[in-house]
This record gives structure tokens, C-alpha cells and sequence, in this order.
């Protein structure tokens, strides 16, 4: 098989097709992470992704852009105009109240602020304009500038996770009975919001998009299929009409459950087919042929606490199961993060190479 460019190989798989070997792609890289992996912040996304001999990027990288850095701020509104360091997140603003945590470096909700019609007032204090054009302009500057020959991926949502971390699921849970519409104008909200937003990505040079909605527990989805199919499905739809690129849907937890209800919104691919939630021997025999895999390299215990022989071992079994007749792209069962160990990411790598090209062994 004739060996192609990291893009290619990303667009093969997302394709339903055999690359010339697995690609590997990142949901994204917590930025402490790359930082001690390289040894440096003066490094490029295509630097980062020859180290470890990924295919692809998208996410936030700490490379600080001069031109915007006298703009740094910490109101959500005016980063998502001004990003201080190469970005390509475009993701709806929470409506809700946040903190730091004490490493102050992820932020958990303290209270959802959408509980009332009254609270739609807020969507105008919290969303930032769609159409602003400098954010596209500056980003589609550093896709030219960092691109190479990987696949860059711009990350967004469309409205479902927002809706519930909005709302909070005690909220959202009285509403299905007491309020259902309130339900279906908050969505409708985020989902014309991201719907604005695609449009605009659409004329970018992005290769695909990374649609992240968290709908699921570890053993269930956060809601039934039916309230789903009502007030989830619809709104999800309209937005992801406006893409015209491949795309990429993420849910953490169990979503089997949704998944035929999901396919009906036409992704090319599923990340991350979470360990310990799914099974992907089982999900790649019922969906293989339907839609490209991505993901389920464990982060609960192989890359974060495990030894550089049982990450071998595990992506040496991922590859052999779901790397079968291609469609799947090798990931992390979500981000790799700041508290994965160094040594076991560079295994990861170094089984990849090893295992990863077609035809199998």
C-alpha cells in the first residue's frame, strides 16, 4: 500500500476506508502536558505532533500570540473574540457560575443559572457574538501557518451538553414535567448558536469537526431515549445540518443505549468508545461498517498509572480488534491529560508504529 501524508490518513479512516496504517489523533492535549513533554513552549502543533508521530491536531496549544496577548482576559465572552494562545475551540458558553479548582487548572460548576423563561435573559450576557470575524480570520491564519501535513480539527458543541450543564440535571428534570418548553427555547438557543458558528468553519480550512456533548454516565445515558428522540434529537439536527465538513461526535459514558438514535445525524465517526463503559469488540461488530471508531485507550489506569508494557499490550489488542478492515483512528478515551504519565503516552506511540500498519499482523 502506497504510504500517504498524515491527512489523508485521517480522512481515509473517518471515510470508512483502510489507510496505509491506523492514525492517530488527540481529541486535544492538556497543555501542562505538552509543555513537559517538550520541554518548552516555543513549539509549534506539527512540532508536537512529530514527537509522538500523531496525524492530526485541533485543541488549544500554549503558544502565545502577540498580537492578541495585551487582550487577555478571563471573561468567557471576550477570550472566545481575543484568545490569547493558538486555539481552535469553539465551544458554546456554559451558562453558569464556575471555580477554579485547587491545581486552578480545570473549572467546575457552582451553580446552573438557567432554571426559569425569566433566566433567558442570560443567553444575551454569556454567548458570544458567531459572527465576530477577527476570531475565524486569526484561527484561519494559523491553520496556514501550523497545518503541514496533518489534519486540523476544530472542536465545538452543539447544544445538548450545554443545555444540560445549564440547567443541571435536578433543573432540567423538574422541567420535563413542569416546563418542557423552557427546555426546548434553551436548546434551540445553544443549537442556532453552534449553527451560526459551523457555517462560518465551513469556509475555513478545517478537515473535519470534533462535536463534543456529554450525554452519559458510565452505566447509562443522563436520560432516556425517548426524552432524547424529544428533546435532544430535534434541536441537535438543525445544527448539524450546517456542516458540510466530516465530523466527529463525542459523548463520554455508555451512549449505546442512544446510538441508533444518534447515527440518524450522520457523523463519520464516534469518540471515545469510553473503557469500562463500552465495549468496543462488540460495538465495532454491530457499527463497524457503518461509521469510523476513535478512541478507547484507557485513561483510568493504563496511561495514567499503568506500566509502558500493558499500554503496548492494549494498543496492540485495540488495534487488532477495532483496527480490523480499517475505520478507526486510535486515541485516548477522551484527552490526554496532565496527569499522564510521560513515558506511557511515548509506549503508546512506539506501539502504534509498531502494530498499527495494514494489512494487520
Amino acid at each position: 500500500m502506497d504510504v500517504m501524508t498524515p491527512r489523508q490518513r485521517v480522512l481515509a479512516a473517518l471515510n470508512g476506508k483502510m489507510p496505509d496504517r491506523i492514525p492517530w489523533v488527540e481529541n486535544a492535549i492538556d497543555e501542562p502536558f505538552q509543555v513537559a513533554l517538550m520541554g518548552e513552549t516555543n513549539f509549534t502543533p506539527g512540532d508536537l505532533c512529530r514527537k509522538l508521530g500523531m496525524d492530526g491536531f485541533g485543541g488549544t496549544f500554549p503558544i502565545v500570540d502577540p498580537n492578541y496577548s495585551e487582550s487577555h482576559t478571563s471573561d468567557p465572552v471576550q477570550a472566545f473574540y481575543y484568545p490569547t494562545k493558538v486555539n481552535f475551540d469553539f465551544f458554546n458558553v456554559y451558562i453558569a457560575e464556575t471555580e477554579l479548582g485547587a491545581e486552578n487548572t480545570r473549572s467546575f460548576y457552582t451553580k446552573r443559572l438557567l432554571d426559569s423563561e425569566d433566566s433567558l435573559r442570560l443567553f444575551d450576557e454569556f454567548l458570544p457574538d458567531p459572527d465576530y470575524p477577527s476570531r475565524y480570520e486569526r484561527v484561519s491564519k494559523w491553520i496556514a501557518q501550523y497545518r503541514d501535513d496533518f489534519a486540523v480539527h476544530a472542536r465545538l458543541d452543539i447544544g445538548a451538553g450545554a443545555t444540560l450543564q445549564s440547567m443541571g440535571l435536578e433543573q432540567f428534570s423538574f422541567a420535563l414535567m413542569d416546563n418542557p418548553k423552557l427546555i426546548h427555547k434553551i436548546h434551540e438557543r445553544f443549537s442556532d448558536w453552534a449553527a451560526r458558528t459551523i457555517r462560518h468553519l465551513n469556509e475555513m480550512d478545517f478537515d473535519f469537526f470534533w462535536i463534543m456533548d456529554d450525554l452519559a454516565w458510565n452505566q447509562r445515558p443522563m436520560v432516556s431515549p425517548q426524552v432524547f428522540r424529544e428533546f435532544f434529537l430535534p434541536h441537535m439536527r438543525e445544527a448539524v445540518n450546517a456542516i458540510k465538513k466530516p465530523w466527529v461526535f463525542h459523548s463520554d459514558g455508555n451512549i449505546l443505549p442512544l446510538m441508533d438514535d444518534l447515527l440518524e445525524l450522520g457523523m463519520n465517526a464516534v469518540h471515545p468508545i469510553q473503557p469500562g463503559a463500552m465495549d468496543i469488540e462488540q460495538i465495532k461488530a454491530r457499527y463497524g461498517k457503518r461509521i469510523c471508531l476513535i478512541g478507547n485507550i484507557d485513561l483510568h489506569y493504563t496511561l495514567t498509572r499503568g506500566l509502558p508494557l500493558e499500554v503496548e499490550e492494549e494498543v496492540k489488542n485495540r488495534i487488532r480488534i477495532a483496527g480490523k478492515d480499517g475505520a478507526y483512528i486510535i486515541s485516548s478515551a477522551m484527552t490526554i491529560t496532565d496527569y499522564c504519565k510521560q513515558e506511557n503516552v511515548i509506549a503508546m506511540s512506539n506501539a502504534i508504529q509498531m502494530y498499527g500498519h495494514y494489512p494487520l499482523k
